[in-house]
């Protein structure tokens, strides 16, 4: 008896009555042999009859109430003997699981697999993650169709016509309710995978929960706990652990930097993204230097992907979720423009103030003291692209007469900028009154960078040297000054120098070109620019000895670390080529002040490194002082050497 009969057999006990089978009428025929009343040849009782196999034609045998009844009772039948097969396999686990004490991977490979006689196909039992009392089971997957679209056009007649175009096109997917999906291995963080204990995970989340992200304005937004960003994303999870531990003496680092890694790459063509894997990403580029422009590209498109931006222009924001997602669309839109403006690259992300300005956004309900810090790195970083927009495409190029007037608007600009926010900021439980004199150093990282384009003009033919006219002497002297802003708040503040460890990459960057745009100076300058040359070589000495001392009890990953000893080498050679140069000293001439050896650059396991930043110093001070060698003022963020 057939699966059919047995089913049928099976409905009509249901009802108490066990005659045998009575069909009154038998569908034999196909539609198509019905439609032109012939006789249907089915060879075997199967589709397609030979008549449609013969023409090419779709063979389709309506089917008759009973056969409908038949096969449903079939599909029961077959559901109700899986989930008894399931139980058996539970009770055997559980009971292996009070002998031994976990489940081991064997023990789930071995047990008897699921049988679907519908389909006529068995599932394929998936190794379970290494992890002790863990149990994953997948059901049969669909047989996929030869030659399935994958994609759909499709027509929404609740919108109008105008709408995105790429809107009417849409992606297929398995929305099949009976399939459930096999656990995806992303979905389990470091700690379930043995990589970092609870403990230390708890220690890493209180660290940057309490002091990094405020230097972030808060980007982890509701999540308090770390239960709570643990069921939310295991890339955020990461992101915190490997921050966290580049800000301790934890030999966990390179172990977390590694899953963070391996978690970010899968994104690249996940379709299960969320908001808080944004986050992770930006987080990941805010302080992992190495690999921040990574992060920062696949962050920029995730946001484009998640629509952030649509709500843009419904500010102020009435609904939280909107603020969120705005919210969100501006963090993306700094850490973008850390890695991009400063390097010389194009940012990704676009800047929306022609549509709603960003101040606009601080009349939400929502908004606190934070969204007003984001919101004045939104601004300044617009500044600054105009800036990249006009002068920075062409970094090879000199600056022309004409472009003199776009020069004083951009720092008139800087100077509203600085004037409006300067004194909004109140001291902040985390951090002090970094959100205050935060303003006052970013303003001078914007003014050098815009100030430092002066410097690409080409000298007079009649001229053996750069000479500057009044107006652009004046832009000239603003660029030293605010380098020699930088330096000095370094050197004199020891709150501000508290915060270097735990400040993003983008600070360290802007340190090294302060530096090295200083130290230019004392080897030679502009004919008619006058610099006290013996005071910005002292300045330079103390803020290597800062740097050193701050850096001492940093991880030796930490990109500030490797700035401070290169920067250390790099006067330390200076010295050496001045003592070579002038073998008697004048007197009252300064000497260079004696720094401290500090530690070496090792890595957790003893190996001496290089990091890229030390290489890229050592090679710019070659050049600077190789012989016969033209100083040239065209500075370059990307490598911080001279060209």
């Amino acid at each position: 008896m057939d699966a059919g009969s047995e089913a049928a057999l099976s409905l009509r006990e249901s009802f108490g009555d066990r005659r045998p089978i009575d069909i009154s009428r038998k569908i034999t025929a196909c539609v198509a042999c019905r439609k032109q009343k012939i006789k249907c040849h089915m060879p075997d009782g199967a589709i397609p009859c030979t008549r449609c196999k013969k023409r090419g034609l779709s063979c389709v045998v309506n089917r008759s109430l009973q056969m409908l009844l038949e096969g449903d009772v079939a599909w029961k039948a077959n559901v109700e003997q899986k989930l008894h097969q399931l139980e058996d396999n539970i009770n055997r686990l559980n009971q292996q699981a009070r002998t031994t004490g976990g489940v081991s991977n064997t023990n789930v490979n071995t047990l008897p697999p699921l049988m679907s006689p519908r389909h006529n196909s068995t599932t394929t039992p998936v190794p379970a993650p290494q992890m002790a009392g863990t149990i994953v089971t997948t059901e049969p997957q669909p047989q996929q169709r030869q030659n399935e679209a994958g994609w759909e056009v499709v027509m929404d007649l609740n919108r109008g016509p105008g709408v995105v175009p790429a809107s009417v096109v849409s992606e297929l997917s398995d929305a099949s309710p009976a399939t459930f999906r096999q656990n995806n291995p992303d979905d389990y963080d470091l700690i379930d995978r043995g990589v970092i204990s609870l403990v230390d995970a708890e220690a890493f989340f209180h660290l940057y929960h309490q002091r990094l992200d405020h230097f972030l304005y808060r980007i982890l937004d509701e999540h308090d706990s770390l239960s709570s960003v643990r069921k939310s994303s295991p890339l955020l999870t990461a992101a915190i652990c490997t921050v966290g531990a580049l800000h301790t003496p934890s030999s966990h680092y390179q172990a977390c930097y590694q899953n963070f890694t391996s978690l970010a790459s899968s994104r690249m063509f996940s379709k299960r993204n969320s908001h808080d894997d944004v986050r992770a990403l930006c987080i990941g580029a805010f302080w992992l230097s190495d690999i921040s422009w990574t992060l920062v590209g696949t962050a920029a498109r995730l946001a484009g992907e998640l629509n952030l931006h649509r709500c843009i222009p419904k500010i102020p924001h009435s609904k939280k979720a909107c603020y969120l997602r705005t919210r969100l669309y501006y963090l993306v839109y700094v850490c973008d423009h850390h890695f991009s403006v400063a390097y010389g690259r194009p940012p990704m992300t676009r800047d929306f103030s022609s549509v709603t300005p960003p101040r606009e956004f601080l009349k939400s309900e929502f908004a606190t003291e934070d969204d007003s810090r984001l919101v004045s790195q939104v601004e300044i970083w617009s500044i600054s692209t105009r800036v990249f927009d006009q002068f920075s495409l062409d970094p090879e190029g000199h600056l022309s007469d004409q472009l003199t007037p776009q020069i004083r608007r951009l720092s008139i600009a800087l100077d509203t900028w600085r004037a409006d926010w300067q004194e909004r900021f109140q001291y902040n439980a985390s951090v002090g009154n970094y959100p205050r004199k935060g303003v006052g150093l970013h303003y001078h990282f914007a003014k050098l960078y815009l100030c430092s384009h002066v410097f690409r003009r080409a000298p007079s033919p009649n001229e053996e040297q750069l000479r500057f006219e009044p107006d652009m002497g004046e832009f000239a002297n603003m660029a030293i000054h605010s380098a020699s802003s930088i330096v000095q708040v370094i050197v004199a503040d020891n709150e501000i120098q508290s915060y270097l460890h735990g400040l993003p990459a983008y600070f360290d960057t802007m340190i090294a070109f302060a530096f090295v745009f200083l130290l230019r100076f004392t080897i030679k300058n502009p004919a008619n620019l006058s610099i006290d040359k013996a005071a910005i070589l002292d300045m330079l000495y103390s803020l290597v000895k800062v740097l050193k001392d701050t850096t001492a009890i940093m991880h030796p990953r930490h990109l500030l670390t490797s700035i401070a000893s290169s920067m250390e080498k790099l006067l330390d050679r200076f010295s050496r080529n001045n003592n070579n140069t002038n073998t008697s000293q004048e007197p009252g001439a300064m000497a260079p002040p004696q720094i401290p050896p500090g530690p070496s650059n090792f890595d957790p396991d003893g190996n001496q490194w290089l990091s890229p930043t030390e290489g890229m110093f050592i090679e710019n001070y070659d050049f600077l002082f190789s012989p016969g060698a033209d100083f040239n003022y065209d500075f370059d963020f990307n490598s911080l050497s001279a060209h």
